[in-house]
């Protein structure tokens, strides 16, 4: 009998399984593709290194960092140029400048002067502790302008998401504890020493070869451990454990396990719902994903207006101006050495989102097309037929929308995990939607698993003991 069944060997499962691996507990993890690190995947394309899923992770990832120690792949780490840095706005038909710092935002033409002043009586504002959606607490905290103008974008980048839907106390945790501990988020910024060093001396990094390095060399680590192309996975109940069943290549594979992890989308676990109570799968059904397509695109340097060509910085995410599809383009080859030829810009453009969501019904054809016009006009490409299409990925279900309602529903999952009924759950659609969230997720479900099988062996010694 296995202890652990783990169902997906995305970023999710692998790390769990690492977990497990490196405290002896018995696992197996089941992935009904041909291939695990699930949306992240680094292709090799032509003269291109490109990333279908995520570009980069930060310095204030600990547990990426961790595991990247453990697995001993440091010397395969790339750090970003200093001038990924510096990211911009595109607003006004121009592309402008976040500012860094205190000096950068007295000029920032980004905000207007009323809506600068409007920021800074953020200190007079009572707090309310109720949950509330993104645009009423920024609107409330900032006013109008910040939200438009920086916090939309922002969220644009993260999560593709509507402000009017996403739960402000799960996207924006930290600004909502400064803002009950100090009653001013601004306050809370300059006086909470945590918060300010959680930001110094940020960086940026991937790995030499991509981001597909990091679940390539778990999955190296745990080999045998890995089921590929595990298909028509059924799950049933026996009296105190778990009967799995599986097809590989039409040959029907059994295990029995004291657990099971469920590391894949939340939509994905609705298959699975005559397992949980009713409110549990309510919860977990509820949870949005919004579609993005990926679209890379190569061009050369002469061709760009926007800022003389001159490319410093990680790239661009875009305000919500009437018909903007496009959510922001990303400068891989300048953040990057050796993404692209000398010659060539590689530019990373994603589009769709909670606001777009016609996106998952477009073909291929017609995505290409629109996102090429867009990133045109953004940067000033007056030959669009300059633009060489590199790859394109359509992504229907990409990232769950942590929505009004959110913690309550992680709520419900948590609670059935601390039942000892033998199911967990880890992913993004818990607490971050970022590889380093996940991982983090997954090592607390291991730490739930760990003590759930403690407490198994225990009744199942006592029954030796005392049949």
């Amino acid at each position: 009998m296995k202890d652990v069944i783990i169902i997906g060997a995305g970023i999710a499962g692998l790390s769990a399984g690492f977990e497990l691996y490196k405290n002896n507990i018995d696992f197996q993890i089941l992935e009904p593709s041909n291939r695990a690190g699930g949306v992240i995947e680094t292709r090799q394309i032509g003269d291109y290194l490109i990333e279908g899923g995520p570009n980069t992770f930060s310095s204030l990832s600990k547990e990426i960092l961790e595991l990247v120690r453990e697995l001993g792949i440091e010397d395969l780490l790339q750090e970003a140029s200093p001038k990924a840095k510096k990211r911009y706005i595109y607003r006004n038909n121009q592309l402008m400048l976040v500012p860094s710092g205190l000096k950068e935002f007295i000029k920032t033409d980004v905000l207007s002067k009323e809506g600068k002043t409007t920021l800074l009586e953020e200190l007079l504002i009572k707090k309310e502790e109720k949950e509330e959606t993104v645009q009423d607490f920024v609107e409330r905290r900032f006013g109008r302008e910040v939200l438009k103008n920086f916090i939309q974008p922002f969220l644009n980048g993260v999560y593709a998401g509507d402000v009017q839907k996403l739960s402000a106390n799960a996207v924006f945790p930290r600004l909502k504890s400064l803002e009950s501990k100090y009653r001013s988020v601004l306050l809370g910024m300059f006086l909470s020493s945590d918060f300010r060093k959680s930001f110094k001396g940020l960086s940026l990094y991937s790995f030499i070869y991509g981001m597909e390095t990091l679940p390539d060399a778990i999955n190296n680590k745990l080999k045998n451990k890995i089921t590929l192309n595990a298909n028509n996975i059924e799950i049933s109940r026996a009296k105190d454990f778990y009967i799995v069943n599986f097809k590989v290549n039409n040959k029907t594979i059994n295990y029995t396990a004291n657990s099971i992890l469920f590391a894949i989308p939340a939509y994905a676990i609705s298959k699975y719902a005559y397992l949980l109570p009713k409110n549990v799968t309510s919860e977990i059904t509820q949870i949005e994903y919004a579609p993005i397509a990926t679209v890379v695109h190569a061009i050369d340097k002469s061709k760009i207006g926007a800022l003389q060509g001159e490319l410093n910085g990680f790239g661009y995410l875009c305000t919500k101006e009437p018909h903007r599809k496009l959510l922001g383009t990303v400068w891989t080859s300048s953040i990057f050495p050796n993404r692209a030829p000398e010659n060539k810009v590689l530019l990373t453009s994603y589009i769709g989102g909670a606001l777009y969501k016609k996106i998952a019904d477009q073909t291929e054809e017609e995505i290409i097309s629109l996102t090429a016009k867009e990133v045109a006009e953004t940067m000033q490409i007056s030959d669009i037929g300059s633009l060489e299409t590199i790859y394109i990925k359509v992504h229907t279900n990409a990232i769950p929308q942590y929505n009004l309602g959110h913690p309550e529903r992680i709520k419900h999952i948590e609670e059935l995990m601390n039942k000892n009924t033998g199911l967990f759950f880890t992913g993004n659609y818990l607490y971050g939607i970022s590889i380093n969230d996940t991982i983090k997720t997954s090592k607390s479900a291991v730490e739930k698993i760990k003590r759930f099988l403690d407490i198994t062996v225990k009744k199942q010694e006592a029954l030796v003991t005392h049949p």
